[in-house]
């Protein structure tokens, strides 16, 4: 048996090994300070030393750029001390996971998820073809988001948008293909920031501003289902970067650079 540690930084930040009550930080500007402190704490309070961590699951996002390169150089890092096996896990695909498995449900009635978490709770739309708009916070008023089906596939692919934008592309999907039995579930950070725009998506069921990871032990088992071992671990930014190489100096005529060029 693995002993597996989760760092996710998508939002916040979370740690904890798989069996145990994760450490939860809200703050996504504490990484620095607190991330490896919270770690320590997270092994030992599971009775291990970090040298014993054989298996590590870092969230890749989809996420803003500096949460997650601390998550993953702290995951990159810690595995390469440990010779320990490092695997990446998509949020979104864990959110989707989270709700179509029943845990949310479970997790709500034994009050480890606040019913203030939750916007919109339409018992009336039993359907079985129970679609997940999975979301996380992109800040700038956009989000990330993909659209699962009941039986996880991504019928909407992962993307950036705002969310105008994305309710009118849900809507769009299910009057394209002919959809008419179904319910949409809208989950993750993000949810209830927007929450007049979800209003406005078709047979809505669910409105919840929560992540896999909030459901604690069970999120942690929820995480490592979802996580997926490549080559390299790379991280789901999605948004183009602010920084771009500068343009080459313009020099005036008759300045003292501008006359070393013409010499040369």
């Amino acid at each position: 048996m693995s002993n597996t540690l989760i760092i996710d930084t998508s939002y916040g930040s979370t740690v904890g090994v798989v069996g145990y009550k994760p450490i939860v930080e809200t703050d996504s500007r504490t990484h620095v300070e607190k991330l490896q402190v919270n770690i320590d704490s997270a092994v030992k309070n599971a009775g291990l030393e970090l040298n014993q961590i054989d298996e590590i699951v870092v969230g890749v996002g989809p996420a803003p750029f500096t949460g997650l390169r601390a998550g993953l150089v702290a995951a990159k890092a810690i595995a390469f001390a440990n010779n320990a096996k490092i695997l990446g896990c998509n949020s979104l695909i864990a959110q989707s996971l989270m709700i179509r498995s029943g845990a949310f449900e479970e997790s709500l009635e034994n009050g480890v998820i606040s019913k203030d978490l939750i916007v919109e709770n339409n018992e009336s739309c039993n359907t079985e073809r129970k679609y997940v708009l999975s979301l996380n916070d992109a800040r700038r008023r956009q989000v990330y988001m993909s659209l699962y089906d009941d039986s996880g596939c991504e019928v909407i692919k992962m993307d950036i948008d705002y969310p105008a934008n994305i309710v009118e592309r849900v809507n769009q999907y299910f009057e394209s293909n002919k959809i008419c039995d179904y319910c949409v579930c809208v989950a993750g950070h993000g949810a209830k920031k927007y929450v007049e725009d979800w209003k406005k998506i078709k047979s809505i069921r669910l409105i919840a501003e929560v992540s896999a990871l909030d459901l604690g032990v069970k999120g942690l088992e929820i995480f490592k289902l979802c996580a997926s071992q490549k080559d390299v671990i790379e991280p789901l930014y999605l948004r183009r970067p602010d920084v771009s190489v500068p343009n080459p100096l313009k020099y005036v005529l008759g300045s003292g650079a501008a006359t070393k060029v013409a010499e040369k």
